[in-house]
C-alpha cells in the first residue's frame, strides 16, 4: 500500500471518528489536531506524485 493511500485511510478513519456520539470535547480537539496533520500530509504527497 503506498503511502498516499495509507495517509487518505487514516485521513478518513479520524474524519468519522471525531463525529462519534460520545466524543469530549478535550479529545475531539487532540484528534481535530491530529486530522489536520493529515490533511497536510495527504496534499504534500499529491503534489509530490501528482496525484489529482
Amino acid at each position: 500500500m503506498t503511502e498516499y493511500k495509507e495517509a487518505q485511510i487514516i485521513k478518513h478513519a479520524l474524519q468519522y471518528y471525531i463525529n462519534r456520539p460520545d466524543a469530549e470535547e478535550k479529545d475531539i480537539e487532540t484528534e481535530k489536531l491530529l486530522l489536520h496533520q493529515f490533511e497536510e500530509k495527504v496534499e504534500r504527497l499529491k503534489c509530490r506524485n501528482h496525484i489529482s
